[in-house]
């Protein structure tokens, strides 16, 4: 019988905690926490969300362990029992920013290139990449809309030269 990757059960346990932090609540919980213990009213204030939906949230964070409770009384504290979940938050974000910054939108490209052309006869919106050094010659981005609420770009393989012909 053979043994399981280790790998497998550090995935896992990544896997859980992502998921519990999937949710911009929890987030904000999280880093609440990181601040100082609060109650769950004080949460409920700062967050300006209801109370069951803070306590179901709370609730998933103490399932995977990233928060703990302590009863005084008849209030229940909150504590971020591993710190290290607010520096979790802080790198996906730094992470997130990196990301975007390097992205390039490839359709508002495409679109703001010389050789994007547009047809607006007749209310009807037509465009296209006819350049093949734009497109590598495999295929262009073309759309049509009906009116300008609605506009669906979709991918045509190879596009015939100019003129380009109207879509209905």
């Amino acid at each position: 019988m053979s043994e399981p990757n280790p790998g497998t059960a550090a995935i896992e346990c990544a896997a859980l905690v992502i998921s519990a932090l999937d949710s911009e609540q929890r987030l904000q919980i999280i880093l609440k926490l990181a601040e100082r213990d609060h109650v769950v009213h004080e949460l409920v204030a700062a967050l300006g969300k209801s109370q069951p939906l803070i306590s179901q949230h709370l609730r998933v964070l103490k399932r995977v362990g990233l928060v703990t409770s302590t009863r005084a009384g008849r209030e229940v504290a909150y504590h971020l029992a591993v710190r290290e979940a607010a520096d979790i938050i802080d790198l996906a974000n730094r992470v997130g920013v990196t990301a975007a910054a390097g992205t390039v939108d490839e359709l508002d490209a495409r679109r703001s290139s010389p050789s994007h052309q547009v047809d607006n006869s007749d209310n009807e919106q037509v465009s296209a990449v006819t350049d093949e050094s734009a497109t590598g010659g495999k295929a262009a981005i073309a759309g049509r809309a009906s009116d300008d609420t609605l506009d669906m770009p979709g991918l045509i393989p190879e596009l015939p030269t100019p003129p380009i012909p109207r879509i209905r």
